[in-house]
């Protein structure tokens, strides 16, 4: 099974027509950031940059905490409330929930999805992100934001 999927180059603006964005690697928190709150990528890359330390080329270190940090802060990202779903949210039964359970539950509203090393958007049940994300879809949901009402 696949899940509907947009490549980041259709859902972020000025991702193909940014430099940043070429030379880049290890930045799916700010493909995240930038397609689940409509920032550029450029600002979205600066934004993470500021916000959680991210050096250029390296993984954004702190991500799940700063993350939370900002709904009980009642910070905005780019003028767009942040929540974080409860744990409790994230359990299928027992078990922690699956990218594809989500998608079945979450299906209208901007998320932002963190799996074990790596994240990216789920916007009205469609992923944004690497392609693999729609399609590894039994990978466990560690944390997730909804991103805006």
């Amino acid at each position: 099974m696949k899940l509907p999927y947009t490549r980041t180059s259709d859902a972020i603006t000025g991702y193909t027509d940014s430099k940043i964005a070429r030379i880049e690697n290890r930045d799916c928190v700010v493909r995240a950031v930038a397609s689940a709150s409509g920032m550029t990528y450029d600002k979205a890359h600066g934004w993470v940059a500021d916000k959680f330390k991210r050096v250029n080329k390296k993984g954004t270190r702190g991500f799940p905490i700063g993350m939370n940090a900002m709904e009980t802060n009642g910070e905005k990202l780019n003028r767009k409330s942040v929540k974080t779903l409860p744990k409790e949210n994230l359990m299928n039964g027992k078990s922690q929930m699956s990218v594809g359970t989500f998608v079945k539950m979450y299906d209208k509203g901007t998320y932002i999805i963190r799996v074990t090393g790596h994240a990216f958007t789920i916007k009205d049940g469609v992923v944004i992100g690497n392609t693999e994300d729609a399609i590894k879809i039994r990978r466990v949901v560690k944390s997730a934001w909804k991103i805006g009402r």
